[in-house]
């Protein structure tokens, strides 16, 4: 699925550059949302004879649509609850700044809507829904010839697509999950700064960051300029976490700042014993119910138990960004309970299992013995007169 993103980028990147035929305007503009609701050629063009007009200038182009856009009673015609601050937005956008510079190779409107055949944003069609609006985005922010000259990466949106956001948007078609505007906002899109990154992780991981805003590291990583989040996970190409972060060995993140001759080193190994052996005790568990199951054993309660544990290792984990012993250490002792006691529920079926067996052997054993006196009995019955 990723490898078909990139793919698809790719593609974008083409038509950016503008080998795909172009669709003619007019075609266009007859599944567009303006000629729905009745506007004409003549509400954006000036006309320069019959079937011609004149394209307005990319710095206009913004000015042009807030023309109807900013115009709360215009647009309540159409939908009483449209946004009307789109203008004011891109004017403190990162494109709106540097196109009231004259800088015109940044975005606008028609770059991210389109110019004809627009429509609405809850269209699955429209360039900027959930599925699309990556791939509108890596137009330009995928293309090193547009982005070299501006001082910018061209490796967001394929670090994007590598990442848990993308699998959960492609992969499990999860619509709320993260892409660039949801980040980076939409009409008035700027990069967050240092100190602000946490704040837009927090739209959806809020556990983590209350946890991280409680804890000593908000303040040190905000005094020597640190992107909080990102320093542990990234910012594009945001990989799924995993135990083995944590520790002070060569490749774990906790390892970029500390070492095993720091004073943080024993606290951090002692929350890595302690996840690896919650991971341990599921995993155990998990074998032993399932071998009580395949043997035909009903072990609900240890299914039960060992949900409850998995529902602690997540706890733990989340816990971590709290860069202290409590709470991460209640939770895990509470999913390590709860594992045993799904351990003990898989292995007390198993036990049932071979008294079961066992006490059918027995009785097998007494039938065929009796079935076997039985014979000799009648074997030794005397053979019946002949009339």
């Amino acid at each position: 699925m990723r490898s078909a993103w990139a793919a698809l980028i790719a593609l974008a990147l083409w038509q950016a550059n503008g080998s795909a035929q172009a669709v003619d305007p007019a075609t266009a503009f007859a599944d567009d949302v303006h000629a729905a609701a009745g506007l004409t050629c003549t509400a954006c063009h000036k006309a320069q004879g019959p079937g011609s007009y004149a394209a307005p200038a990319r710095t206009a182009i913004a000015p042009l649509c807030a023309t109807c856009h900013s115009d709360a009673g215009y647009m309540r015609r159409f939908d009483p609850q449209v946004r009307v601050d789109q203008f004011l937005q891109y004017q403190t956008s990162t494109h709106g700044r540097r196109m009231a510079a004259g800088e015109t190779r940044v975005a606008t409107c028609s770059d991210c809507h389109e110019a004809h055949g627009i429509t609405r944003v809850r269209d699955a069609r429209s360039p900027v829904a959930p599925l699309n609006v990556t791939m509108t985005c890596a137009r330009c922010h995928g293309n090193p010839s547009i982005m070299k000259p501006l001082g910018r990466s061209a490796a967001p949106p394929t670090d994007w697509a590598a990442s848990v956001h993308a699998a959960a948007l492609l992969q499990r078609g999860d619509t709320s999950a993260p892409t660039c505007a949801a980040c980076h906002g939409s009409h008035g899109a700027t990069p967050p700064g240092v100190t602000s990154v946490a704040n837009v992780c927090a739209q959806c991981h809020l556990r983590q960051a209350e946890l991280f805003r409680a804890s000593p590291k908000k303040d040190i990583f905000d005094a020597i300029g640190q992107p909080e989040c990102l320093v542990c996970h990234n910012n594009h190409r945001i990989e799924s976490p995993a135990d083995h972060w944590v520790g002070v060995q060569e490749g774990a993140v906790c390892a970029q700042c500390h070492d095993a001759s720091g004073d943080s080193a024993q606290a951090i190994g002692t929350i890595r014993q302690a996840l690896d052996g919650l991971a341990a005790s599921v995993a155990a568990a998990d074998v032993s119910l399932a071998r009580a199951e395949r043997a035909g054993m009903l072990v609900d309660a240890g299914r039960l138990a060992l949900r409850a544990a998995r529902e602690q290792q997540v706890q733990a984990r989340v816990l971590v960004h709290a860069f202290a012993a409590e709470p991460f250490n209640a939770a895990a002792a509470e999913g390590a309970a709860s594992a045993r006691r799904a351990l003990d529920a898989g292995e007390a079926a198993f036990r049932e299992l071979q008294v079961r067996r066992a006490g059918l052997g027995v009785a097998t054993l007494l039938i065929i013995a009796f079935l076997i006196t039985l014979w000799i009995k009648i074997r030794r019955l005397p053979d019946l007169p002949s009339s």
